[in-house]
């Protein structure tokens, strides 16, 4: 939009949850883990609740091998959204990296039942 005043274009940037959320996702794509961490923490500023925010942080934190924290993510996507099959694979998987391979195959199984609909 041009502004009369100094004819300059002004760029309105939606800063809802879906946006940083975008912007996290294309960064995951270039390797930028540490920025894609930083706009999924806007988006879950804006939306403290959005399982999808907490899972993309948990998958870049995971990607920066802080799989402790990407645990906590996933609990917490969880704690959204239950019916979530890939965060559950993604906990399992990040659990039999922590060493604690009865937990992670319990979480992968559920996975598959709810990705299958048999659970």
């Amino acid at each position: 939009m041009q502004t009369p005043e100094n004819n300059r274009t002004v760029v309105q940037v939606s800063h809802d949850v879906e946006t940083f959320i975008r912007y996290g996702d294309e960064n995951m794509f270039q390797g930028q883990f540490e920025q894609a961490v930083q706009n999924y923490d806007k988006a879950i500023r804006s939306q403290s609740d959005s399982a999808k925010a907490w899972h993309s942080k948990a998958n870049a934190l995971e990607a920066l091998g802080m799989y402790e924290d990407a645990l906590k993510c996933y609990n917490t996507a969880l704690e959204c959204d239950d019916g979530d099959a890939e965060c559950w694979f993604n906990k399992g998987v990040i659990l039999e990296k922590l060493g604690k391979a009865k937990d992670g195959k319990a979480c992968i199984e559920n996975a598959v039942n709810i990705a299958t609909g048999s659970g």
